[in-house]
């Protein structure tokens, strides 16, 4: 603003040097470029609501400004971003906590989100997923968290997961290479695949329960139970999933590639 100022001054004693046939069109021309200028203040001033806040976009905000001010909402954002991820985080993790709670004798659970990890050449969506969240019992690990794993590892398990339903297994009858390698590298001899489906019936992803190859899983009306409560602590998870702004994949267009 003071530049502006300075060069009204400048562009004023320039007149007042001037011969009257130049200045009168110099005057006129003056006259002119404020009132655009007034006009073009003015515009601003009604889109902004007050005169302080449309001068400054007017006059003052330049490009460097305006880079400034993006990137410091871009870091307001993932300020909050990770604030929200953190508390979501340790919502999944009470969850799967409660999960194992009510499966003593399994040695832990993992929570695998199916996302939208590469995009083919004929332009189909290849779906991955990630190993997100575990927690583990007594004397037990959680496992390798993987990530951008193909979900064709999942082929023997989605049609019961699609259908909203839990599956009971071992690892040594997995027909799914990779899938029964990751089982027997965690020493699991059976395994509960129950899925995370939300409110609107979208699968997310499914939650895996593991029991070492020494120790009994449920059976019975213990493990109907369990399935159970596994399918709820899923719709639970499901709803903290969608407070993170997790990308949803709606029920029936998972391509296994």
């Amino acid at each position: 603003m003071l530049e502006i100022l300075r060069i009204v001054r400048a562009a004023l004693e320039l007149l007042v040097n001037l011969g009257q046939p130049i200045r009168a069109v110099l005057i006129q021309a003056l006259v002119t470029v404020t009132l655009l200028l007034f006009l073009y203040a003015g515009w601003h001033v009604r889109d902004e609501g007050s005169i302080s806040a449309g001068l400054r976009v007017a006059f003052v905000d330049t490009r460097a400004y305006r880079a400034q001010q993006l990137r410091e909402l871009e870091s307001a954002i993932l300020q909050s971003e990770l604030r929200q991820t953190a508390e979501t985080d340790k919502l999944i993790n009470q969850l799967l906590t409660a999960l194992l709670g009510r499966a003593p004798t399994a040695a832990r659970v993992q929570l695998g989100v199916v996302h939208n990890g590469v995009t083919g050449v004929t332009g189909m969506t290849l779906l991955r997923f990630d190993i997100t969240n575990a927690v583990a019992g007594p004397g037990h690990s959680v496992g390798t968290m993987v990530t951008n794993q193909s979900l064709s590892d999942w082929n023997e398990l989605l049609p019961a997961l699609l259908a909203g339903k839990c599956q009971m297994g071992t690892a040594s009858d997995a027909t799914n290479l990779p899938l029964r390698a990751r089982f027997e590298a965690l020493g699991a001899g059976a395994f509960m695949a129950c899925p995370v489906i939300d409110i609107q019936g979208r699968m997310l992803g499914g939650v895996f329960l593991t029991w070492d190859v020494r120790d009994r899983p449920p059976a019975g009306e213990e493990l109907q139970s369990l399935m159970e409560f596994a399918r709820i602590i899923g719709i639970q998870i499901a709803s903290a999933l969608d407070l993170r702004g997790h990308v949803l994949w709606p029920l029936g267009t998972l391509v296994p590639d």
